[in-house]
This record gives structure tokens, C-alpha cells and sequence, in this order.
């Protein structure tokens, strides 16, 4: 065991349990409180929690062992691709939704399409990517454990789920978002000081690339079908439109402009998150591994701060790495937690229940599928960013298209919508199961038959009645 980096990791994490309980109080009063933060967060804690939650354990670990392991290019259009979905996101989606007052993803949604089984499917497919995203985090908390603290890979992950688990449970969307703020922060800091000192120990930029060239021929070069480098981009671009752990940051803001400001300093932030860490740092990883194969690319990044840190900045970089792992399974636990409680039980067949019963269904739920989570991480894939990428593209084919159409084309009806969503998402499952298309390509399939599902069958069906034409018209008023 390593007690420099173990003894900062731990007092790291007392700090953040803190923050949970500081906010217990406030955020057990009503459901608002607990899912939505009391929609008074201002724009540059919302800024660096959404850097701290798209950016996770995959772009402090994952990430960078891709670019050593698989090429610069390859990352990095995943990551410039989450940047422009957030500004994107910013002109299409953060003013309606601020305005419509949801809570979440799913409601909002509900709000659009009163139908009781698009209802039941959006949070379904939202419980289910995310269960699968949170296992690559917590993929994450083990390795991290193993190969930076010298401790078992099940102690390290059991250790950040009971962490992440008590302060989301405690202290709701609040205790997520000031956490997230400073996890953000701590993040964007230790990049920075990596990165420095990578360049200082190896000789500069144009040194240490020539040595990853020569270890990794291919590093820079656009070697794969460039669908799949396309298709990387537009997932994430796409994610940033309609991901419920994003946009749930979205209902946390003061007012819609807030809401699209924050949205575009997490897009600045990410994109200068992201150079450092695809190319810098997963140049000087391929540097400190040579031509060898990598046996552990998720583990890539742990090898280069044993060659470049001593052990007082090893625990600080041990600390940012859970921060980036703990804000993003934060997020994803709160929204998979709300997707049950808040989007299928309370509001499908509990109208009638108490603001503070629904705080504490909230708490519960958020133990039970960490719980789950936690059972499925004991033995999980390799390459954390392509594991929870594939879930996304499922979330993104089901979820992107109904969503945009309901909010700029009055025409789309509930039946359109409901098509649209049971298209697009088989249509993905079945390409990515039956077939093997070059990565991430399962997209340009899914979403093209997700929207001429939408227009076919809206031009068909009866249009919404006008009563939500009129709220529609109000959310871009």
C-alpha cells in the first residue's frame, strides 16, 4: 500500500461525503430540491460540473490509453464531438427545457407526448444505458485502486461506490453539482500540471511526439474506415442533444440564459480538457510504454504518472481521477435513480405522493441500482470509452430524434414519437448484435430510420392536441 496517495485520496474523500451531508437538509424537502437542485446553480458551477460529468473516468483514464493504444485522431474526435454537442445543445435544447420547468429527461418528454407507454420506454432506456455506463466507471475506481494506491482492484471499486452512493444519496442533485464543481476544477488543475510536466520530462512537445511516432507509427494517422471516425464524433455530438445526465444540469440553472451559458463554458472547458489529455498526455503514455502492446490501456495513464510524479502528486492525481470517476457516476446514478422514481413510479402511479416521500423513494432508488451496478462491475470489458460509448449510441438512437422533432416540428404526434423510439432503438440493437459494422457506424443506420418513422407515421396519426401546441409555443416564446 501507498500511504502518501492513500492518506490524500481518503481525506478527498471525507471531504466530498461532507458536501452530502451539508446538503441533506435541503434537498430532502421536495422532489425539486432533490433532482433538480432548487434550479439555482450558476453558470460556472454549472460550467465545470458538466466538464467533471461528460468528461468521468473514461477521459482521465480511458481516453488517454485509447490515444496510446488506438491513435490520437481516433479519441479525439469523441471528445471534440462531446464539446460541440454541448453548444449545440445550447441552441436547440437548453432554453425550451429550462423553460418547461422539467426535472428531468423523461418528463420532459412526457410533457410533449402524454402517452403512457412512451412514458414507460424513455426512462427503461435510460436505466439501462446507464447502468452499463456506470460499470465503466466503476471499472475505473479498481483500476485506479490497484495500480496507483497498491490496493486490491474489488477494494477500490467497493470503496468509491459506497462513497459516490452516500453523498448522491444524501444530498441529491445539489451535493452532485457543488461536487461535481469542484471535481471539475481538481481536474482541469492536474491535466494542466501533467501535462507540464510531461513536456518538461520528456523535452518538449515536438520531442516527445517524435519518440510516440516512433513507438506507435500509426498514433497521429487516420489508419481506421473514416465512417468510424465520423460516426465517434456524431455520437458524442448527439449525446450533448439528449443525454439525461447532461440536460439534467440544464434544470439546475437560475433561468434559460443561464441554462445556454453553461452549456457553452462546458463546451470550452471539455475542448481544452480534451486536447491535453488525447494528445499530450496520450503521446507522452506512448512514450513511457515503447512499441509494446498495452496490456491494460485503461491502466495506460497510471504507468506514465509512475514515471513522471513522486508520490505526493501520484495522490493528487490519484484524487482528480476519482473525482472525474465519482461526478460522472453521480450523475448517471441520480438520473438512472430519476428515471424510476421520479419518471415511472411517482408519476405513472403515484401522483398523490408527499415532496418528501419522493425525496426518500429517490434515496432508495439510488442505493438499489448502485447496488446492481456494483455486482456488475466485479468483472467488466477492456477500453472503458468504447464500453460506454456503445451504450450511449443505444440511448442516442432511441432518445435524440423524438426529442428534437417534438420540441421544432409541431406536426410530430405521440404516435410518431412512440414509432420513432422503438425503431431507432432496435434498429440499433439489432445492428450492433447482428452485424459487425466498423465501430460506432450503428448511428448512421438507427437515426435515419428513427426520423423517417417519426415523419411517416406523425403525417398518418392525429396531431397533438392544441393545448400542447400551446405549451410548446410558450417554451420558445
Amino acid at each position: 500500500m501507498k500511504i502518501v496517495e492513500i492518506t490524500i485520496v481518503c481525506a478527498y474523500c471525507v471531504f466530498i461525503i461532507g458536501i452530502g451531508f451539508y446538503f441533506k437538509n435541503r434537498a430532502g424537502r421536495t422532489a425539486g430540491g432533490y433532482w433538480s437542485a432548487e434550479t439555482n446553480i450558476g453558470v460556472v458551477v454549472n460550467a465545470f460540473a458538466l466538464l467533471a460529468t461528460v468528461m468521468s473516468g473514461g477521459g482521465m483514464m480511458g481516453n488517454i490509453g485509447i490515444a496510446a493504444g488506438l491513435g490520437i485522431p481516433f479519441i479525439l474526435s469523441a471528445n471534440l464531438g462531446a464539446g460541440t454537442g454541448l453548444g449545440v445543445g445550447a441552441l436547440l435544447v437548453a432554453k425550451p427545457m429550462r423553460k418547461a420547468g422539467a426535472k428531468t429527461v423523461a418528463e420532459f418528454i412526457k410533457m410533449r407526448f402524454p402517452n403512457r407507454a412512451i412514458s414507460y420506454l424513455v426512462p427503461i432506456i435510460v436505466a439501462i444505458t446507464y447502468t452499463i455506463y456506470l460499470v465503466a466507471q466503476m471499472k475505473a475506481s479498481g483500476t485506479v485502486g490497484q495500480y496507483l494506491l497498491g490496493v486490491s482492484y474489488n477494494t477500490g471499486l467497493i470503496v468509491t461506490w459506497l462513497i459516490f452512493t452516500v453523498y448522491v444519496a444524501i444530498g441529491g442533485m445539489l451535493a452532485v453539482t457543488w461536487a461535481d464543481f469542484i471535481q471539475g476544477m481538481l481536474m482541469m488543475l492536474m491535466v494542466v500540471v501533467s501535462s507540464m510536466a510531461a513536456l518538461f520530462h520528456f523535452g518538449g512537445f515536438g520531442s516527445m511526439m517524435a519518440k510516440a511516432v516512433s513507438n506507435f507509427p500509426n498514433i497521429g494517422s487516420l489508419y481506421m474506415p473514416v465512417s468510424t471516425y465520423a460516426a465517434f464524433f456524431i455520437l458524442w455530438v448527439c449525446v450533448g442533444l439528449c443525454s439525461p445526465h447532461i440536460l439534467m444540469r440544464v434544470s439546475t440553472t437560475k433561468n434559460p440564459f443561464g441554462a445556454r451559458i453553461s452549456l457553452n463554458g462546458g463546451m470550452l472547458l471539455i475542448t481544452f480538457f480534451s486536447v491535453l489529455t488525447s494528445i499530450v498526455l496520450g503521446a507522452a503514455t506512448r512514450v513511457v510504454l515503447g512499441n509494446a502492446k498495452i496490456p491494460n490501456p485503461d491502466a495506460a495513464f497510471l504507468m506514465l504518472l509512475d514515471v513522471v510524479f513522486d508520490p505526493f502528486w501520484k495522490g493528487m492525481m490519484a484524487a482528480a481521477i476519482f473525482s472525474a470517476i465519482m461526478s460522472t457516476a453521480a450523475g448517471l446514478l441520480l438520473a438512472a435513480a430519476a428515471s424510476i422514481a421520479n419518471d415511472i413510479i411517482v408519476n405513472l402511479h403515484r401522483t398523490g405522493m408527499a415532496p418528501e416521500k419522493q425525496a426518500t423513494l429517490g434515496r432508495v432508488l439510488v442505493f438499489a441500482v448502485s447496488f446492481l451496478v456494483l455486482l456488475l462491475s466485479f468483472n467488466p470489458p477492456t477500453y472503458l470509452t468504447l464500453l460506454y460509448s456503445a451504450a450511449m449510441g443505444f440511448l442516442v438512437s432511441g432518445l435524440m430524434v423524438p426529442l428534437l422533432a417534438g420540441l421544432w416540428w409541431k406536426g410530430t404526434t405521440e404516435a410518431g414519437a412512440l414509432v420513432s423510439i422503438i425503431a431507432g432503438a432496435t434498429t440499433y440493437g439489432i445492428c450492433y448484435f447482428a452485424f459487425q459494422l466498423p465501430k460506432f457506424t450503428e448511428i448512421f443506420v438507427a437515426l435515419p430510420v428513427g426520423l423517417v418513422s417519426i415523419v411517416v407515421v406523425s403525417l398518418a396519426s392525429k396531431i397533438s392536441s392544441p393545448e400542447i401546441l400551446q405549451r410548446v409555443e410558450e417554451w420558445h416564446a
